[in-house]
């Protein structure tokens, strides 16, 4: 499992204090933390912060130096962002290929690389990373802003770590309806539905068309008995 708090974020040569305050918030949803600041040209301010949100205290908590090594003499693993492709000898995989690689390899410590605004990484950043990470996007535009980019890295190693995520589907597939429940709803249905003469006996795919459709619906206990309160009103309107 990846231990994202493991896994340092750095920030090389940015010139804006909204784009600081738009990767703290970045980081928080995904449920990363630690942040650094590598030779800033701007200062962390009341820009960052408003554009952090509720993220302050990924902000609050961010060290600066000022060189990279500093940073990453402690990573067995460092990434390098990059939008476009370069005249060095370096693998470059995508967000999700990236996370697996994470996920199975176990490092100890990890760093992701994040360039200057204008011109992203240098060649001589990227060239100390193990590997470069490029977001397929549209080839003639593949340019993503800092937050954007890093937001989708996270979320694929979010995808692939031992961390709980949210959920607000709301339906519970726990309590799916028993085999004899099912049947019941069924043979009720056929019932109910012959009645009316929807279904005929000499027209039977009809009903085995039905069951199919219900069969696909994966119905919990709660969904059966709605249905079947409707058949049941449906019996007593036809009296």
């Amino acid at each position: 499992m990846i231990d994202l708090s493991n896994i340092k974020i750095v920030l090389l040569e940015t010139t804006h204090p909204g784009n600081i305050g738009s990767v703290a918030r970045a980081m928080k949803t995904m449920n990363f933390s630690n942040l650094y600041l590598v030779n800033p040209l701007c200062q962390i301010n009341e820009i960052s912060f408003a554009m952090a949100s509720n993220a302050r205290d990924v902000l609050d908590n961010a060290k600066i130096y000022n060189n990279l090594e500093e940073v990453t003499d402690d990573c067995d693993f460092i990434i390098g962002t990059t939008a476009r492709q370069r005249d060095i000898p370096i693998e470059i995989v995508n967000p999700r290929e990236l996370s697996e690689n994470i996920k199975t390899s176990q490092y100890e410590k990890i760093a992701i690389l994040l360039g200057n605004e204008s011109r992203g990484l240098t060649n001589q950043q990227l060239s100390k990373c193990r590997v470069g990470c490029h977001i397929p996007a549209n080839k003639s535009y593949t340019s993503l802003n800092i937050a954007a980019s890093l937001q989708i890295i996270l979320y694929e190693i979010l995808m692939e770590s031992r961390y709980s995520v949210s959920n607000i589907n709301k339906v519970d597939r726990k309590n799916r309806a028993k085999n004899d429940q099912f049947s019941s709803f069924l043979e009720h249905m056929d019932k109910v539905l012959k009645d009316i003469n929807f279904v005929k006996d000499d027209r039977p795919t009809i009903s085995r068309k039905i069951q199919h459709i219900f069969n696909k619906a994966d119905l919990t206990e709660e969904e059966i008995n709605i249905l079947r309160g409707i058949l049941s009103a449906i019996e007593n309107h036809s009296q």
